[in-house]
């Protein structure tokens, strides 16, 4: 190493020294100083947005309506009119709904018969087996206002009939059954 010392040329001994001093210095700023810089950027911004929501609560409690709103959709768009419906007094206004739906798009109803599903994770599974007899465009008119009215209801089986002769736009016999998910009530 002496040798190379005393023997190399001055210009290549100070780029070689410089190299390791920039390099130095590259890693102390990348793994010390410039995550340090970026934590006191992130909390500066925090502090900007809380000085900014304590200086005016007019904004906030606009946010505040604005989230309770999007909550109250997302929840209808879940639970359908059945959001704050008691467990027991669901079967009841599910055969109801599905009898004024039935009316509504020109489709006879013909049995209900709710029961017990699983326990599905966290979610209790009511079935509803129904018995519908209709043409197919008033049938899918129906699933969509039972869809769209009663929120996340699936259609776990079904099977379908023509009842008649008319093969050109038959009438159906059809025999579903729609499961309505509910979340089960936590025990404190």
């Amino acid at each position: 190493m002496d040798d190379f010392l005393k023997n190399a040329d001055p210009r290549l001994l100070a780029s070689m020294l410089a190299l390791v001093v920039v390099l130095t210095l590259v890693v102390e700023v990348k793994y010390l100083l410039w995550p340090q810089a970026q934590q006191y950027l992130e909390l500066d911004d925090s502090l900007k947005v809380l000085r900014g929501a304590a200086g005016s609560s007019e904004g906030l409690e606009q946010q505040i309506e604005l989230s309770r709103q999007q909550v109250e959709e997302l929840s209808y768009r879940l639970h359908g009119d059945m959001a704050g419906l008691p467990a027991k007094k669901m079967e009841s206004y599910v055969i109801g709904r599905l009898q004024k739906y039935s009316w509504d798009t020109d489709v006879e109803l013909v049995s209900v018969v709710p029961g017990k599903g699983q326990t599905v994770h966290m979610f209790e599974e009511t079935l509803f087996d129904v018995k519908i007899g209709a043409r197919y465009l008033d049938f899918v008119r129906w699933l969509e206002v039972v869809n769209r009215e009663l929120g996340y209801i699936v259609i776990k089986k079904f099977e379908i009939s023509p009842r008649g002769k008319d093969y050109q736009n038959p009438n159906l016999l059809i025999a579903l059954t729609l499961v309505s998910y509910r979340l089960t009530p936590t025990e404190s």
